[in-house]
């Protein structure tokens, strides 16, 4: 009962304020005055019952002493108390109540767990600590609730939260902290409110001593600041890099995740304090939801831009062009081109790359243009054409008439699910009606940004489909919420833990994947380059994380080659394992595999597609091609055709195709199905 009467507060305060109101106006009336008069009295007496107040010395005592009167008296004002004692529950009572579940698991819980500590409540957050609950049922997860209406300590603003102390967060989110036992405590500012500096105290200064113990007290420890203030989480992160009290932790220092852009302005949080000298210092990480987004187009293989070309599976080349229309430019629309463009690294019949083309369209173009085309020189107008124009414009939909018969494939990255979904189901519409029935398939994705939409636009986008089963058009939403940020995606982080096994089959070392990719990329490996290549800390870094990102795309990029292949990896073929037996045939530094003709140029081709692969994610890089390599200016002298490679070079992309046959040999071999 009292739950309900909390949440209809305003309802119920109401018509008692009414009762009220009508008490007074009895008690206050008097034969020489008018209503006029007493109404306003009567209406001010009766909000001081709300501050358990009253004006009974106003009402006369004959009225006093009759006892109907004085019970519905009594009983208004009992009722207008009760309720102003529920409205201060409410606002300070989950306040004392988590304080308490924090002092309790600092005094008896906190020692040896894991701990997830969360700076401010949004949806990313909850469910990224929702995923995390599913996997590990005993680690403790923390959110410190920020008041955002005062973000500035000298000048705070006298609002009732920062009078009472209490949490803001809305009710929904309360009950699903609640539900997978989060700690919760609040803060009047972020800690990105400090001025950088040793030794600063900021769970200190925030009040947050007893977190701040928890987190000593922990074997290991995550800070997520995934806010929507790019800048607030860089700040926040950098100030909490000289938080005495998570220094003090040295060898079990937290590691810090930020919601950024990985780009050239924040790359240096990510690369920096990764290859940081001392030790004990925080390490930084990226969250990029535009690029997580893109990552799971990678890994979704119904989603991959070789399911709409045309290719032969004997010789693993491709009959087709490929053409597509990215609508919505900015972070997410220029990584989706990264994957198309990288993705679609083909080769034909002729042992050349296969032709691409993509179709940029925003409306801000004129703005993105001349950075686009600076950061990647190598790619010119022949493939990727930059187009300004709004979706709701008449040169828009020239311009889809005009490619609509040669599309493969459509990314719609708006912002704005309601404006994407609509542009979407159009598009859907407008290919069904214009495209010949012949043409090979067409793949329409849009981005679910705002994980409350995603059941309408899900809803909507199974509907289309399922109404036209049998036709070559399909719409597939992407980079949903909850696939993004998942305790997989960003913790664990499989998508590195596969390269790091791919990069160990690919060195044949007899050591593990974990000591060999520290031996490969750490810090040993930056003072290496510092010192024999004579490169400065900022390239040596670079080269790092260049080389890095190759093995990522080289673990990725598996499920393409297969599929070229012809190889179904649902089960073991004795195809596939005469195939295994090949590639171990082959000498290092060769390109010769002892099998027939047909089986060795299928396997040639597959090492050609993994050089167009190796070129296209270089020019994405920036590269371009010189004669001599020169990392400073971004030249390499391998960004030329395969057959001006000599025997060694080509070897590489050799080791690649191998390493991708053998993962998936063992991989299908080791599979419970299999027999």
């Amino acid at each position: 009962m009292v739950e309900s009467i909390s949440r209809n507060l305003l309802v119920l305060s109401s018509l008692v304020w009414l009762s009220g109101v009508c008490v007074y106006l009895i008690g206050l009336y008097r034969t020489d005055l008018n209503w006029l008069s007493v109404i306003p009295r009567a209406v001010i007496s009766s909000f001081k019952m709300f501050v358990v107040a009253h004006d009974l010395a106003r009402v006369p005592k004959e009225l006093q002493e009759d006892a109907i009167y004085m019970s519905i008296f009594s009983i208004v004002h009992f009722v207008a108390a009760f309720i102003t004692f529920l409205f201060i529950f409410r606002m300070v009572g989950f306040k004392i109540k988590s304080s308490w579940n924090i002092l309790i698991h600092k005094l008896f819980y906190s020692r040896g767990k894991v701990v997830h500590l969360f700076w401010g409540v949004n949806e990313p957050s909850c469910l990224l600590a929702e995923s995390i609950r599913e996997k590990h049922s005993t680690d403790t997860i923390i959110f410190v609730d920020i008041d955002e209406e005062c973000t500035d300590n000298t000048q705070r603003k006298p609002t009732l939260s920062n009078i009472t102390n209490t949490i803001t967060i809305r009710n929904c989110d309360i009950a699903r902290l609640d539900a997978i036992g989060a700690l919760v405590d609040n803060c009047y500012n972020g800690p990105a409110e400090y001025t950088t500096q040793k030794d600063i105290d900021i769970f200190g200064l925030l009040n947050l001593k007893n977190i701040a113990s928890i987190m000593q007290k922990s074997d290991k420890s995550y800070i997520y600041l995934f806010s929507d203030n790019e800048a607030q989480n860089i700040s926040g992160a950098l100030n909490l890099q000289h938080d005495k009290r998570l220094l003090s932790m040295r060898e079990n220092s937290p590691l810090i995740y930020i919601h950024a852009r990985r780009d050239a302005n924040n790359e240096i949080f990510d690369h920096y304090s990764q290859y940081d000298g001392e030790s004990h210092r925080m390490k930084i990480k990226i969250v990029d939801s535009a690029y997580l987004s893109t990552l799971a187009l990678k890994q979704d293989e119904n989603l991959l831009p070789v399911n709409c070309v045309e290719f032969d599976k004997k010789n693993g080349t491709v009959n087709t062009p490929f053409t597509s229309l990215i609508v919505g430019f900015g972070a997410t629309g220029q990584e989706a081109f990264k994957f198309l463009y990288e993705y679609t690294a083909f080769i034909g019949s002729d042992m050349k790359k296969t032709p691409f083309k993509c179709y940029a369209i925003d409306e801000k173009m004129d703005k993105l243009a001349g950075i686009i085309r600076k950061k990647m020189p190598a790619i010119g107008e022949d493939e990727l054409t930059l187009i300004k124009s709004s979706v709701d414009s008449e040169c828009f939909w020239q311009k889809v008439n005009g490619i609509i018969d040669q599309l493969n494939y459509v990314v719609i990255s708006l912002n704005n699910d309601a404006v994407g979904l609509s542009l979407a189901v159009n598009l859907f519409k407008h290919a069904l009606q214009m495209r010949s029935a012949s043409h090979l398939p067409l793949k329409i994705l849009v981005r679910c940004y705002n994980s409350s939409n995603e059941k309408r636009m899900t809803e909507v986008v199974n509907n289309l489909n399922n109404s036209i089963k049998g036709y070559n058009i399909e719409i597939a939403l992407y980079g949903k919420e909850k696939e993004l940020y998942s305790y997989n995606t960003i913790i664990s982080d499989l998508t590195l833990q596969d390269a790091k096994v791919f990069n160990a089959i690919y060195e044949n070392s007899p050591i593990s994947a974990e000591e060999l990719w520290e031996m490969s990329f750490g810090n040993k490996e930056i003072q290496r380059l510092m010192n024999d290549k004579k490169m400065s800390r900022y390239h040596a870094v670079h080269d790092i994380n260049r080389r890095i990102a190759q093995n990522i795309s080289n673990s990725l990029h598996s499920s393409v080659k297969m599929k070229l292949m012809g190889f179904n990896e649902n089960e073991l073929s004795e195809r596939l394992k005469s195939y295994y037996e090949y590639v171990q045939s082959r000498i290092y530094g060769s390109t010769v595999y002892a099998c027939s003709e047909e089986d060795a140029l299928l396997l040639k081709n597959m090492a050609i597609v993994e050089h167009e692969r190796w070129v296209a994610s270089h020019k994405l890089l920036g590269y371009t091609y010189s004669p001599e390599n020169n990392f400073v200016k971004k030249q390499h002298k391998c960004l030329c055709k395969w057959e001006c490679l000599d025997e060694t070079t080509k070897s590489y992309d050799c080791n690649v195709v191998d390493t991708t046959i053998k993962m998936a040999y063992e991989k299908l071999k080791n599979a419970p199905n299999i027999n």
